[in-house]
């Protein structure tokens, strides 16, 4: 009898999760919830087991990946092809989110009596909403902390955009050295990446039991009663995630990395599967990472550079969710938006994508600034966090197809031929 693949097992796992969840909410409080909620256990570990191997994996193939590639020129012109294709599909997130939410939102308004006990809820969670603005970078502090005053401090504190920085000038040191020194140097890199990569393969024998163990809780305890009250704004994200992949990246694997998309999509599942139940693209690089080498053999010096510095900076997920938060929000309040109000939503919104730090629901958290953008009340974020599970669940899955995608696309404009 013929194996399932590892993808059909990770959605089996995360079915079974869904199934168990639900199940454990409509019973209630119970020996049945209880057993459950030991499942994040070993879900936690098997998520620590691929976390453990993302900073060390980032180094090493980044510094392997710009070594190899040796022409500095090459590497800018890499760089200039990834930055300009992740703008590009963060500014085509933030209209398309926007546009999904003014269409959505206005189907389902919030009723008067739930909109009071919303507004209630939002006041009492003010000082939670004051501790999680103050956690967002401005800025200044953005571009200071692009270049790490201690990298070994950065890799420990889990600032993957300073360590691709000096992971990236390492690299490209490394690729200007003398042969026999440079040889030697990238080898050692090059065996240590592969040698995570095989990590890995051992890691992914877990996935099904692994999400099937992270779901499960989740699910048990947010149910669907909690979930109705605010069900347009989430409706409203896994729209706007899902008409994004389907309109914009199937169109740019088809054209521009010219590949089959049925194939691409079944290929990269795998990574966008690690990623949705995690809600983490850094947990899901290794997976990613082991993809675009082994199935779609891209090469050490694309796959190497693309793909951690698109898991840091890609967040389409994040802008689609982000205006579909202003939308909803607005409507909430019975604030009229003009364009004004959204075109300065959509330039906060570009540049809070850009500066998400490595924290749980951190999209949420550099949703503030882009209310405050809009005149909309900073408090409302309160309300969003407690259901942002699921929406968090699709915008990952998105972000980690489009670092996917990312990769292919600039590959293909390397000259590449993928599988």
């Amino acid at each position: 009898m013929r194996r399932l693949s590892l993808s059909v097992q990770i959605g089996l796992g995360l079915v079974a999760g869904l199934a168990l969840g639900l199940l454990a909410s409509s019973a209630g409080p119970g020996l049945l919830q209880q057993g459950v909620s030991l499942l994040e256990i070993p879900g936690q570990i098997w998520l620590n087991l691929l976390r453990m191997c993302v900073v060390p994996l980032v180094v090493a193939a980044l510094v392997a990946g710009v070594g190899g590639i040796g022409d500095v020129r090459r590497l800018g012109r890499m760089g200039v092809r990834t930055f300009a294709f992740v703008f590009g599909m963060l500014l085509l997130a933030a209209f398309l989110g926007l546009v999904v939410a003014s269409a959505l939102v206005p189907l389902a308004p919030v009723s008067a009596e739930t909109a009071a006990a919303l507004r209630a809820s939002a006041a009492q969670g003010a000082g939670t909403v004051t501790e999680m603005t103050g956690r967002v970078q401005g800025l200044r502090q953005f571009l200071l902390d692009l270049v790490p005053g201690n990298p070994v401090k950065a890799a420990a504190d889990g600032s993957l955009l300073p360590l691709t920085v000096f992971a990236v000038l390492f690299g490209a040191a490394a690729g200007t050295l003398d042969e026999p020194h440079r040889r030697t140097l990238l080898g050692v890199f090059e065996a240590a990446t592969e040698a995570l990569i095989r990590i890995i393969h051992w890691i992914m024998i877990a996935a099904p039991v692994g999400v099937f163990c992270l779901v499960a809780p989740v699910t048990a305890r947010i149910g669907w009663q909690t979930l109705q009250s605010l069900l347009v704004f989430i409706l409203a994200v896994m729209a706007g995630t899902t008409l994004f992949a389907l309109l914009v990246y199937a169109p740019a694997v088809r054209l521009l990395a010219r590949r089959p998309v049925a194939a691409f999509a079944r290929t990269i599942m795998p990574g966008a599967a690690v990623g949705f139940t995690t809600t983490s693209s850094m947990a899901a690089l290794p997976t990613m990472m082991d993809t675009a080498l082994q199935q779609l053999r891209m090469s050490n010096g694309v796959a190497g550079f693309v793909l951690p510095v698109a898991a840091t900076l890609n967040r389409p997920g994040g802008a689609i969710y982000q205006m579909c938060a202003v939308v909803f929000v607005g409507s909430l309040y019975g604030v009229a938006l003009g364009p004004v109000q959204l075109a300065t939503a959509v330039a906060t919104c570009l540049l809070m994508t850009f500066s998400i730090a490595s924290i749980p629901s951190a999209t949420v958290f550099t949703t503030a600034p882009v209310l405050l953008a809009a005149g909309l009340p900073v408090e409302s974020i309160a309300l969003l966090i407690g259901v942002d599970r699921i929406p968090d669940m699709f915008r990952t899955g998105l972000n980690c197809i489009g670092h996917q995608v990312t990769a292919a696309v600039v590959a293909r404009g390397e000259g590449e031929s993928l599988a």
